[in-house]
């Protein structure tokens, strides 16, 4: 039977559930990913998060497909009386998000010591690669720059460094540590009264990710890339080609799935050589691939089942809308006719339940008059500082 994924409509009642973020502010003046995923992650928990964006973003800015549960602003910060609006805006804020080097929102007025003067209940969140100090802070760098010096890009791959997307420096490192770090200071917060400044450097984040690694190198049991169970080049941990050019991964580290893994390739376990070698695992390797490449991937995802020999196809991004347990799960939401991860963790009572669908237009002059006027402004305010250049979408 195949499970509809949830639409739009089916969104309504699982929204009114309360959500843990709902009525904080945030106001978030980050570009490209990292930062606009981070407060996608607020809004997915009910926050109200405004994008704060410039007149003319860089063309290859990904900050749209981040935008679900935002509104959007545009201010020109060069304008006169543009920091003035978020400076104003930030007296009304519970989160300001960040993603500049340092010094550059403190140039502007901005920074962490002028807004927490104003509004001491501020949690300010300065999300960058290197972080607010250190001789690498001024850089610029890139995911595969905050992975290298972070330790990541050294430890994945089978045989030299393998880049793992922008997912491990620029979300999981930088992303998601930023969320964490707010909640934790809006939780700090109830019970201080106060707001908190939180540097979040992706090299740090992609560094705590490496824990594992770092606690085997300090017991002599890392022998670097490729060498780990887990890099790809084990035999009962890796991925397989099949006949028709798909692929299946296998993760059969325990003794008993690796016997069940055999079974259900069909080979002696007497016939071949102790897998706890890893002098053998290239035989092994060549042993599976050469069985995995007979057969289409169904055919090994209909034969691995429900055992535990912890084999399972590798999906492409275009199959994962049709996979039955993601679909059962709601694991992705469709708005108009484009599927879209939900949030996650999950709450069992519906607080985790996906948040508004995104908004990506920029705001006309009524949209950018209704975020302002959230925010104290008066409409005869927000015509001067459309007339000064700092609203560009206010009509003047």
């Amino acid at each position: 039977m195949r499970i509809p994924l949830m639409t739009a409509n089916d969104l309504t009642t699982a929204q009114a559930a309360r959500r843990p973020l709902d009525g904080v502010k945030v106001l978030d003046l980050s570009a490209l990913g990292p930062g606009p995923f981070c407060s996608m992650l607020l809004a997915d928990y009910g926050a109200e998060v405004v994008s704060v964006v410039r007149p003319n973003p860089e063309p290859f800015d990904p900050a749209p497909l981040f935008s679900r549960g935002k509104r959007t602003l545009v201010v020109d910060l060069r304008a006169d009386g543009g920091p003035d609006v978020l400076r104003r805006m930030a007296a009304n804020a519970d989160v300001f998000l960040e993603g500049f080097r340092p010094g550059t929102m403190e140039r502007r007025g901005l920074g962490p010591d002028q807004l927490l003067a104003d509004n001491p209940r501020l949690v300010y969140a300065r999300l960058t690669g290197y972080g607010q100090s250190g001789p690498y802070a001024m850089r610029a760098g890139h995911d595969i720059n905050y992975i290298a010096i972070g330790g990541p890009l050294g430890a994945i791959g089978t045989a030299e460094p393998v880049p793992p997307l922008n997912i491990v420096g620029d979300f999981a490192g930088g992303s998601v540590n930023a969320a964490i770090g707010i909640a934790l200071a809006l939780f700090d917060r109830e019970r201080t009264g106060r707001g908190r400044v939180i540097d979040a450097a992706m090299v740090d984040g992609a560094a705590l990710l490496l824990s594992a690694q770092i606690a085997y190198h300090r017991i002599g049991a890392w022998d670097g890339i490729g060498s780990s169970t887990l890099s790809g080049n084990a035999p009962y941990y890796g991925a397989y080609q099949c006949a028709d050019g798909k692929w299946f991964a296998v993760g059969a580290i325990e003794a008993r799935f690796y016997s069940q893994l055999l079974e259900q390739l069909g080979v002696d376990p007497a016939e071949i050589p102790d897998r706890d070698d890893p002098a053998n695992w290239p035989q092994l390797r060549a042993r599976f691939a050469g069985i995995f490449a007979s057969q289409p991937r169904d055919h090994w995802t209909k034969l691995f089942g429900d055992t535990d020999a912890c084999g399972t196809p590798v999906l492409e991004v275009g199959e994962l809308a049709d996979d039955p347990h993601l679909r059962e799960r709601q694991t992705l939401v469709v708005h108009d006719g484009m599927a879209q991860p939900s949030p996650a963790p999950r709450f069992g009572d519906g607080g985790s339940a996906p948040g508004p669908l995104p908004v990506t237009s920029r705001p006309s002059g009524p949209t950018t008059r209704a975020v302002l006027a959230a925010y104290g402004f008066s409409d005869a305010e927000i015509d001067e500082y459309g007339r000064r250049g700092a609203l560009p979408d206010v009509s003047t």
